[in-house]
């Protein structure tokens, strides 16, 4: 997610959003990744968070801070996941994410947008509720929230956290809320990437203003917004993280294979290196923002039953390696149009040959490398059966699915389409890069394959 100030002035109450782009459309902001949080549905994996030396322990005196601590993640319909935790001694569910790095909570002051107000934290219930002074925008996939600093108790499974910053979200543009299945989202990135993000959007505005004063003169409304990016910056090297907060060297996240099956979300897990040789195997993390890895030779394997003569089908990072985002957040795997393309046309000449959802086994799986090691996710983690009403699906979830928008439009025969049921790829597609590297992100399919 990226996190935009969106002004000091900001009353909490829902109001008009500010414009995606402050400046003139030839300065806009760089375009970051977006993470598609949820939008439909096991390397299980361990990851090691770098801690973040000189921070004071907030953790509550006797509470298992450096032992195990395992939570229920609650199943939502295959598509998302959530824990149970406290928010000032409100009960609230939030999904776990590792693909973001704040802590948001839905406030009952969001009238619209955000879900069944009842269900929302009220701060008025809190004796423990400190307000802050700063305003954000975070930008995810599925839509985008405006928040506002706030500190109160935290407690997640049988760990406390006395005065936690999370940003209050007044007003959202987020249709998957909904349904009302989660109030919070707790983003367990790695805890320097949002300084980071700050930094280089505080950067990048600097040098837009020197480019709008080449040609003329910033405007008052400007120059506030590029004031509000310097605070913002200044704002996030102080802030301290859940993860940071909790002093947390390691987690791990565990979903179970079967439709419908609860997973995990172990606190404080046993490292990898501690555990029995062999049980793991390393891949080196990307430097950036994300919990990333180098991504290569993506293919569709051999056919099962295949002759020698027959090989597998490249579809990505081929000549050259790309960068795999390992995303909880994530309903599906995410891969560039280029790719989603090639597993279309190979699923559509299975099809020819009469393959169908209720098996397949005739499929080959999807294989690849990350850090060198060689992964394998099995057909039904990027082919499934999906029924419905196409023209009531949310917008925003079908611009990330392009091969299937098409092939719904070329199934309506007039007033007699009623719906689809089709056998499809499990692909969203998003065509995006950092440094020129292609991404794709391992959702929750990569989870239920691996711990």
């Amino acid at each position: 997610s990226r996190q935009r100030e969106s002004g000091q002035a900001v009353e909490e109450t829902t109001r008009s959003p500010s414009p995606r782009h402050p400046f003139p459309s030839s300065m806009a902001m760089p375009s970051r990744i977006v993470l598609a949080l949820a939008i439909l549905g096991s390397f299980h994996s361990v990851v090691s968070l770098r801690r973040n030396g000189g921070l004071s322990t907030p953790v509550k005196p006797g509470s298992e801070a450096t032992g195990h601590s395992s939570q229920e993640l609650h199943n939502i319909g295959d598509a998302s996941y959530t824990i149970s935790i406290s928010v000032g001694g409100q009960a609230m569910e939030a999904v776990p994410d590792t693909g973001s790095f704040d802590f948001l909570v839905f406030g009952s002051k969001c009238q619209t947008g955000c879900g069944p107000v009842d269900n929302l934290y009220n701060q008025s219930k809190s004796g423990s509720f400190h307000k802050g002074e700063t305003y954000t925008l975070h930008e995810f996939g599925s839509g985008d929230a405006w928040a506002s600093e706030s500190y109160d108790v935290l407690k997640v499974g049988p760990l406390q956290v006395e005065k936690q910053l999370f940003w209050q979200v007044y007003s959202a543009d987020m249709p998957i809320l909904r349904s009302g299945d989660f109030q919070g989202i707790l983003g367990i990135g790695p805890p320097e990437s949002s300084v980071t993000i700050a930094l280089n959007d505080a950067k990048e505005v600097r040098k837009e203003i020197k480019e709008i004063e080449k040609y003329g003169q910033v405007t008052p409304d400007q120059q506030k917004i590029a004031e509000n990016y310097f605070a913002l910056a200044k704002h996030a090297k102080k802030a301290v993280s859940v993860a940071a907060n909790l002093d947390l060297e390691s987690f791990s996240i565990c979903l179970g294979r079967r439709s419908g099956s609860k997973g995990y979300l172990v606190w404080h897990d046993t490292a990898p290196q501690d555990r029995p040789t062999n049980m793991f195997r390393t891949v080196p993390v990307q430097e950036g923002l994300f919990w990333a890895a180098a991504l290569e030779s993506v293919q569709l394997g051999a056919l099962p039953g295949a002759s020698d003569g027959q090989h597998s089908t490249p579809i990505g990072c081929s000549d050259g390696p790309c960068t795999a985002i390992v995303d909880s957040g994530t309903s599906l795997l995410v891969a560039p149009s280029s790719a989603a393309w090639q597993v279309e046309e190979a699923l559509d000449k299975w099809r020819a040959l009469s393959g169908n959802c209720t098996d397949l086994s005739s499929l080959p799986n999807l294989e690849f490398k990350m850090g060198g090691i060689p992964f394998t996710l099995p057909p039904e983690s990027y082919v499934g059966d999906v029924s419905g009403d196409w023209e009531k699906l949310d917008p925003d979830l079908r611009r990330y699915l392009p091969h299937f928008e098409r092939k719904m439009q070329s199934l309506k025969s007039g007033s007699e389409f009623q719906g689809f049921d089709a056998c499809t790829p499990l692909l969203m597609v998003m065509d995006s890069s950092f440094d020129n590297v292609p991404v794709w992100i391992l959702g929750m399919p990569f989870f239920r394959q691996y711990y």
